[in-house]
């Protein structure tokens, strides 16, 4: 039996978009990439459909109707900031002897037993809840005015609009192009997802957990790779099981099925919402309709394969055969529907020459083949950490470098590579070094320092270019930020456990850290509210459209 922590299927009102947002207590606003010159979309789009109260209003208004403070179901603020801290730095066994202090007890908190505290965060308002399903497995958003955009833009360093600036998600062409496939008036929600299993024990152990992250190319880069403003949410564990009943040759394809239909399941309600949208409120407590639709899957290489369904020797994102890696050559992108197509064929008769050239693993019911609008092998996103840094660098560039001049001669100064806006010119500047590197790297074997470049990850370099266009600068999709995540929604929340069905644990000590960051995020949006009270202008009615023209 394997677990999956999941939130429920059905997206509430409010939705995943607005609840990060005033959770991380962003501004909204249509349009606004400033500091170029810049292009809106043309044509309706983020058109308002009406008003309704977001989360923290209603919370505000029904302490306000039953007389309770603020601060409830705490006493007072130095009681909420004892309790945040409680909660995240103190396990159950410690709480309760802390309680029991004396000095502890003559004051005048509210709570003397970590059931009576725990009683009260459970009285708090959290996110969305945590279910579990069971898989039977057969033999054989707070502090800077943020920004969150509803509209793509095209960015230009000129004022002619002739070099294209590449930065934020909706400067890339992927959203541009994705705004005409959706109802005119709607908002485009570009889900970025990203796993990867991690390490729990500390120093022995085998425990692992796979958690899966979400969060949205509307907020900015900057602000999603800020691990205190929440930006990025947990969605779910995916079971990590060493498959023991099935034999030796097949447990391999077997942990790519349990993968891919763990993934269908979390990610089932974007099938619908994404193909049909759904009404969601804004921060402004303005209703649009969005599509939430997948457009980023960050991961290391050996995942990226396992999203792709094929094997490690091949590449992810084309066709290209897997003993030309080292060639720069165009190749033919994969076709979802092609791809598909491959595997049924595959599934009726077990034997596809296609199947076998494009080194696909034999996964039939792969879990975005129902997602709509969206292309798995252009999610792939380059791997800046793992791919860029380590692997071509690290691991074969540099290595080279020392066998020809020596390790203590060699003095490399390091330099940011993809990071920040880029335009025009910088791309073709990296296709141009891409290319002088492949027209003498014939000079390394023949110094005998390599034997050869049919390595994937180098291969990967070529589809740079063509992923920055579509979906912004790389900065945006590196691996070592979901990587930071794991301290905070798997290392930390295991050692809150005690050990035994650890995941269960896990999920709901982290519902209760959520439930005490949701009410510090609404205290500091009151305060706000407080201190802005009668300075700011009416809000446009409802029924307008925020839009822009050429």
């Amino acid at each position: 039996m394997a677990y999956i922590s999941s939130h429920p299927e059905h997206l509430p009102r409010t939705g995943v978009m607005s609840q990060m947002a005033e959770m991380m207590h962003l501004t909204f606003k249509r349009g606004h990439y400033t500091g170029h010159f810049t292009r809106g979309f043309k044509g309706v789009t983020a058109k308002i459909l009406g008003s309704w109260k977001t989360m923290f209003k209603t919370l505000e208004e029904a302490e306000i109707a039953n007389n309770k403070c603020m601060w409830a179901p705490f006493h007072d603020e130095e009681e909420r900031e004892l309790a945040s801290f409680l909660m995240k730095n103190v396990g159950q066994n410690k709480m309760d002897e802390f309680l029991k202090l004396s000095k502890v007890c003559n004051s005048s908190i509210s709570f003397n037993s970590t059931w009576t505290f725990l009683k009260k965060v459970d009285r708090l308002c959290t996110g969305l809840a945590w279910t579990c399903k069971t898989i039977d497995v057969v033999s054989d958003v707070v502090g800077k005015d943020n920004v969150m955009a509803y509209v793509p833009e095209h960015a230009y360093a000129d004022e002619k609009g002739e070099n294209h600036i590449y930065d934020e998600m909706w400067t890339g062409d992927w959203w541009w192009d994705m705004q005409t496939q959706v109802p005119k008036g709607a908002v485009v929600a570009p889900v970025i997802l990203s796993s990867d299993k991690t390490s729990l024990s500390i120093f022995s152990g085998d425990k692992k957990a796979w958690p899966v992250y979400l969060t949205i190319g509307n907020i900015s880069k900057d602000t999603r790779c800020q691990v205190s403003v929440h930006a990025t949410i947990l969605i779910g564990y995916l079971p990590v099981l060493r498959l023991k009943c099935f034999q030796k040759k097949t447990c391999s394809l077997a942990g790519h099925w349990l993968f891919h239909h763990a993934m269908s399941l979390v990610l089932q309600p974007l099938i619908d919402a994404g193909c049909h949208g759904r009404e969601m409120v804004c921060t402004d407590g303005y209703l649009c309709w969005v599509h939430p639709i997948l457009a980023a899957y960050i991961a290391d290489f050996p995942k990226q394969c396992l999203v792709a369904c094929n094997k490690e020797n091949h590449c992810p994102c084309c066709l290209v055969k897997s003993d030309k890696c080292g060639d720069l050559e165009e190749c033919t992108w994969h076709s979802m529907m092609d791809t598909l197509k491959t595997l049924q064929c595959k599934q009726r008769n077990k034997q596809s020459r296609k199947f076998d050239a494009e080194g696909l693993h034999a996964v039939y019911k792969p879990f975005w083949k129902d997602l709509p609008f969206m292309d798995i092998f252009a999610c792939i996103t380059p791997n800046i950490l793992h791919q860029l840094h380590k692997g071509v660098f690290h691991d074969h560039l540099l290595q080279w470098c020392i066998r020809l001049i020596g390790e203590k001669e060699i003095d490399i100064l390091f330099m940011g590579l993809l990071s920040g806006a880029v335009d025009k010119d910088i791309l073709l500047a990296m296709q141009d070094s891409l290319k002088m590197f492949h027209d003498y790297k014939h000079i390394l074997i023949d110094l005998e320092v390599c034997q050869d470049f049919n390595i994937p990850k180098l291969h990967l370099l070529q589809h740079y270019v063509t992923s920055i266009r579509a979906l912004g600068s790389a900065d945006g999709y590196n691996t070592k930020y979901p990587e930071r995540l794991h301290i905070d929604y798997a290392k930390d929340a295991y050692q809150a456990s005690n050990k035994c069905d650890y995941i269960e644990q896990m999920a709901l000590w982290l519902q209760c850290q959520e439930a005490i960051h949701y009410k510090s995020t609404y205290l500091t949006w009151r305060r706000a509210r407080n201190l802005l009270q009668g300075g700011q202008g009416a809000p446009p009615p409802p029924n307008v459209s925020r839009s822009h023209t050429e």
